[in-house]
């Protein structure tokens, strides 16, 4: 959660607020592998690791803060700290360190899926949450301290196991896709509860086989290496099942368990190892973001169309960093030194039991989760909206950020509550993005509104995204590809809604944001809004990256009329801390009677404003 909150405030800092600029090498803040033979060196000092404790929790709820800076700064210090704790879990628990991580990662789904895939740091919920976990984290701490606090003896530490940089490998590839089902789910446009499920039962698979066998032998490590590989790359590919998450999350839980098998090396070479993984993993999470916004990023051209294949070597990352250390054993197969007080067999029957309890806890938290991912997709109850008029509204929530990058979902859900819309036109709703913390934004707002929802194209298109949604039923969904020159992936989707004024076409769209390539695109979506049949009844909603005195907003005009046509400035859309552009657009076809609605929103709910219309059929 830490690393996703760093990631998305470097991000807002780069690209939502400014372009690239100095901030972006605050990434390099995220190799934190240093912190370890520092942490060795202080090891004998309880002090220090209670400090350490407190500057995770602090961390964590510093990260909470809207301020970016702020919460950048939490999540820094959150996550520097945590590392040498980190390898010091390792280092205790050994194997069943895939007890904790399994179970961690199926608490995560659950927290998730109650919250309707938002990220914690999005909602109020989801921050209680957070602040819930920073005091339990205090307390398992103390009570676990009890037991004896992690130890450094040169070869024989905590801090001197190799398995540190597995279980580095292993949450890069939690992060960057693994470990976040909406975003899995959204990349191929597969059922979320379906992804949910199949993520879970991995995960608790694995550890309910390592809690029986132990971690695997060489062979089994190198099937599991490739079961990963090819599940990956399965749910990677356009036609990839969604179930196919279910061996990958198996294969990861085995992968790390024998990746923390005991051995020993020294606190230098583990911090070593852990930073280069580090390196690596923060280079491939930064290609992803990079190939996912590869128009507006420089060189981005490099990575036009190669998220997936930076997304399958995270994958790939972990294998080889446990296959490595099959071919390179450690000096000596000794466990780190122990409490004193403590035998291995005991520390063993004692650490699987409570793994064993922790899996049935996780399994209950899994069913949960599912349970009420299910109660969220109920459908909703129509005609919440008034009937007639009836107001449309066009709005780009620019990727659930807003202007200075802090999650909008909740200020979007009450302006479009506020307007009366009963049918909104969306863009930028690719919430699947890892900068906009693997969300299911469309869900979730279709869900807080009672709206029904259609959806634009999946993630692995690497387009901005739009959504349609309405108080009302929608049927006949068409997602099309609009031109590109060298631009990003651009969509339309159209639809019809059955509102109370009869079936009503409606068109999403969102166009380049500069060139004559727009041209080409507006006459694509000109061309969807005739092949309805009924333009004189249609609606374009759509940020359009176009002014009135420019030509694609005259190939709109030829089918298409504008309530707002001839407005005063006040009309502008963009930007919502300055309109001076009028760039959105809510069009209307010939046999409307319309009339100009509102110009809604503010820099604290998107960097664009919204705009309305409503209609009546014309001479009613």
């Amino acid at each position: 959660m830490a690393f996703l909150r760093a990631l998305t405030r470097i991000f807002a800092l780069n690209f939502s607020t400014a372009g690239p600029n100095a901030t972006g090498l605050l990434a390099l803040l995220l190799v934190t592998g240093w912190t370890i033979p520092v942490a060795a060196r202080l090891a004998g000092r309880p002090r220090v690791w209670h400090a350490t404790v407190l500057l995770v929790v602090a961390g964590l709820l510093g990260s909470v803060a809207a301020e970016t800076l702020v919460a950048l700064t939490g999540a820094l210090v959150s996550l520097t700290a945590a590392t040498p704790l980190l390898v010091a879990l390792v280092g205790r628990l050994q194997e069943r360190f895939a007890f904790a991580a399994a179970t961690g990662l199926v608490g995560y789904q659950l927290l998730r899926a109650v919250l309707d895939t938002a990220p914690p740091y999005a909602t109020l919920l989801g921050r209680v949450a957070l602040i819930a976990l920073g005091l339990a984290v205090v307390a398992g701490w103390w009570l676990g301290s009890r037991e004896g606090l992690p130890t450094d003896d040169g070869e024989h530490g905590t801090l001197a196991v190799p398995g540190g940089a597995t279980a580095v490998a292993f949450l890069f590839a939690q992060v960057g896709f693994l470990g976040l089902a909406p975003r899995v789910a959204l990349w191929s446009g597969r059922p979320y509860l379906l992804t949910l499920a199949a993520a879970v039962a991995g995960f608790v698979g694995g550890a309910l086989l390592v809690a029986r066998r132990g971690g695997p032998g060489r062979a089994a490590t190198v099937a599991a290496s490739v079961v990963l590989v090819g599940s990956l790359a399965a749910l990677l590919s356009v036609a990839g099942p969604g179930i196919a998450m279910l061996p990958a999350a198996l294969a990861t839980v085995l992968l790390v368990a024998r990746g923390s098998r005991p051995g020993t090396t020294g606190p230098r070479r583990v911090g070593a190892a852990v930073a280069g993984v580090q390196v690596v993993g923060l280079v491939l999470v930064t290609g992803i973001v990079f190939a996912m916004n590869w128009a507006f990023v420089p060189g981005g051209w490099l990575l036009r169309g190669r998220a997936p294949v930076v997304v399958l070597l995270l994958g790939v990352l972990l294998s080889v960093i446990v296959l490595v250390r099959e071919l390179r054993p450690d000096r000596a197969d000794a466990a780190p030194a122990r409490p004193t007080g403590t035998t291995d067999t005991a520390a063993r029957t004692s650490t699987v039991s409570g793994g064993r309890r922790s899996l049935l806890s996780a399994a209950g938290g899994g069913l949960l989760a599912m349970a009420s991912a299910g109660y969220h997709g109920t459908r909703p109850t129509d005609g919440t909206a008034a009937a007639e008029p009836l107001t449309a509204l066009s709005f780009n929530i620019h990727l659930y950020l807003d202007s200075d990058g802090e999650h909008n979902l909740g200020a979007v859900r009450d302006l479009i509550r506020e307007s009366g819309a009963g049918v909104v036109g969306l863009q930028e709703t690719a919430g699947g993005r890892l900068t906009s913390g693997g969300l299911d934004g469309v869900r979730w707002l279709a869900h807080e509104l009672g709206y029904h929802a259609a959806v634009g194209p999946p993630a692995r298109l690497a387009s901005y995204g739009v959504a349609l949604l309405s108080a009302w039923p929608i049927r006949e969904e068409r997602v099309v590809v609009l031109p590109e020159r060298d631009s990003a992936t651009r969509i339309a989707l159209a639809a019809t809604v059955e509102s109370p004024l009869g079936p009503l076409p409606v068109v999403v769209t969102h166009l380049e944001t500069a060139g004559d390539v727009r041209v080409a695109q507006a006459e694509r979506v000109v061309d969807l809004v005739r092949a309805t049949g009924d333009p004189d009844r249609a609606l374009v909603l759509g940020d359009l990256n176009a002014t009135p005195d420019e030509r694609p907003y005259e190939v709109f005009s030829t089918v298409l009329d504008d309530p707002w046509a001839g407005s005063a400035p006040g009309a502008d859309t963009y930007s919502a801390a300055d309109p001076r552009r009028r760039i959105d657009y809510a069009l209307v076809g010939r046999g409307w009677e319309a009339r100009r609605g509102e110009v809604i929103g503010s820099p604290t709910v998107s960097d664009h404003l919204g705009v309305s219309v409503t209609v009546r059929p014309d001479g009613k």
